[in-house]
């Protein structure tokens, strides 16, 4: 398995296909944050949340939402069941980019009693970003999740474990 500390958990520098030369570092969540990732999503599912409702819509409108392909095809996708950005939120470390990861507080009045959240960049991302930050995250959150058998799991942990440098 490795070691237990999500904090110890740091990836290398991953690139981002879609913006070179630019890159993402991100770590396995904690038990707790990741529990927090599956209870935002039931509750967006259960609220109606809109990160698939488009898709949704239309394929009710085709009379195909019990589609066998579209249901593998959801079973399939590691980040089902997982509010990406809960993800994205918990397990990203860093990015080449200027704007912070984490929201900066900005004092809300002159005498700094109290402070307001800054600019937000997650909440800025595209979908593709989101999607791959989220993927990530996941990938060293829940390996299993997206190997074909638990040796591979294990094997993919492993890798992931030796190449993860100490905090």
């Amino acid at each position: 398995m490795g070691n237990p500390f999500a904090s110890q958990s740091q990836s290398d520098p991953i690139p981002l296909p879609f913006d070179p030369p630019h890159t993402v570092t991100v770590r396995k969540l904690t038990g707790r944050e990741c529990d927090a990732a599956q209870q935002a999503h039931a509750v967006a599912v259960s609220g109606g949340g809109a990160r698939h409702w488009a898709t949704t819509f239309r394929r009710m409108l085709e009379g195909s939402l019990s589609d066998k392909v579209q249901v593998e095809q959801a079973i399939r996708d590691p980040l089902t069941g997982y509010d990406r950005y809960s993800l994205v939120r918990s397990g990203l470390v860093s990015w080449s980019y200027p704007q912070p990861t984490k929201p900066a507080r900005v004092p809300a009045t002159s005498n700094g009693s109290f402070t307001v959240p800054g600019p937000d960049a997650v909440d800025d991302l595209d979908d593709e970003a989101v999607d791959f930050i989220a993927t990530e995250v996941l990938r060293r959150t829940k390996p299993a999740l997206f190997h074909a058998t638990e040796e591979d799991a294990e094997r993919a942990q492993k890798e992931l474990s030796a190449a993860a440098p100490l905090a």
